[in-house]
């Protein structure tokens, strides 16, 4: 008998040669750790953690949030430490720790600084795993000639490119699967918000797994990262290639 974990298929993407480019589309990219809960950060700051943050991370806020769930709504307060430039930003709440950026560059700059912000948050957690590690790259990408073929794979496009769906106001999918390690979401589409502006098309990727030990995460992160590469790669079209730049080899890390 053949269970359900036998007949997974994983995600099959091209291999590529790990590069850096000049430029890239990140609007976003945030590395977020959730941890069993603290019910003393609920209400209570993360003081020392403030201490040890303070150099690279000088700017503290306080963000009260409002979830809305099935029949109710609950507040969360999260401790928010942003970057001298405020497009780095450390957040801190009662179940998590995030590195989020702005201002993405590559991949070894966020990982030093993910490194950094693991090992001064440790002292707090009070907890050797993480309950779910998750790389996200929110990328956006302009159509700047008004037509989507050679901008996004046609293996994404093929219905919008061809007009099939005629005038599209808003056009947004998800798609769930396992990937060689851990998880993924890939959500992508476009919002026409004006017919006189230009589009933006969104390629969001989320690598994630849980209950992760905490000498993994950092290993587990860089595999997250590799894939996350091979995805954007393989989901491009040749005019996003041309507006990459000049590619250089990349670490392997």
């Amino acid at each position: 008998m053949v269970t359900l974990a036998e007949s997974l298929t994983k995600l099959s993407l091209p291999d590529v040669q790990p590069v850096e480019f000049e430029r890239n589309f990140i609007k976003t990219a945030v590395c977020e750790l959730r941890f069993p809960t603290l019910l003393e950060y609920e209400t209570k700051p993360p003081t020392q953690l403030q201490k040890e943050l303070r150099k690279e991370f000088p700017h503290y806020e306080r963000a009260q949030v409002n979830l809305v769930g099935p029949g109710a709504v609950e507040n969360e307060v999260r401790y928010l430490f942003r970057s001298k430039k405020k497009d780095w930003v450390a957040s801190f709440k009662a179940s998590a720790v995030a590195l989020e950026t702005s201002r993405y560059t590559n991949f070894e700059e966020f990982a030093e600084r993910l490194e950094r912000l693991l090992t001064k948050s440790k002292p707090l957690l009070d907890s050797d795993f993480f309950t779910r590690v998750g790389l996200r790259y929110v990328n956006e990408i302009v159509i700047e000639d008004g037509e989507l073929s050679g901008w996004i794979s046609d293996k994404l496009v093929n219905p919008l490119a061809e007009g099939i769906y005629g005038t599209v106001e808003r056009f947004f999918q998800e798609v769930r699967g396992f990937a060689e390690t851990g998880r993924y979401t890939l959500r992508h589409g476009i919002v026409r918000v004006d017919q006189a502006e230009r589009q933006v098309y969104t390629l969001d990727f989320d690598f994630y797994e849980e209950d992760v030990q905490f000498e993994s995460v950092l290993p587990m992160v860089s595999e997250f990262n590799k894939q996350s590469f091979r995805f954007f790669v393989w989901a491009i079209g040749p005019k996003v290639h041309d507006r990459l730049g000049q590619a250089t080899a990349r670490s392997a890390r």
